[in-house]
């Protein structure tokens, strides 16, 4: 009786994501991460290898939202910084860093 009754509750508490919210949750923190990766002109297939605990649909789907409004001309992913471009963009993550030089010792 006992087995069948802890049985029952596991059963029932194995769902409680889904009555708590707490998947939502997880769902639209992954579209805002694709929208997010979208907007900082990464691709979607890079977004979803630096987030693989998130859900790829939902990343895929931030990221389609955030290229509609781009399309749609209701937002501008330069924000206000017209110096920086697409172009630019990708042009200074593919230069390898130059090496800092640290300043003389005094003798």
């Amino acid at each position: 009786m006992f087995r069948q009754a802890a049985l029952v509750l596991l059963i029932a508490l194995s769902g409680c994501d889904r009555l708590t919210g707490a998947a939502d949750k997880k769902n639209s923190d992954a579209e805002a991460i694709g929208y997010a990766c979208r907007v900082s002109f990464e691709k979607p297939e890079d977004c979803m290898k630096e987030n693989d605990g998130q859900s790829t649909t939902a990343i895929l789907n931030g990221w389609k939202a955030a290229d509609k409004d781009i399309q749609d001309k209701t937002l501008d992913p330069t924000m206000g910084a017209s110096a920086v471009l697409p172009a630019d963009v990708a042009k200074t993550k593919d230069q390898p860093k130059a090496p800092e030089t640290k300043p003389a010792k005094p003798h």
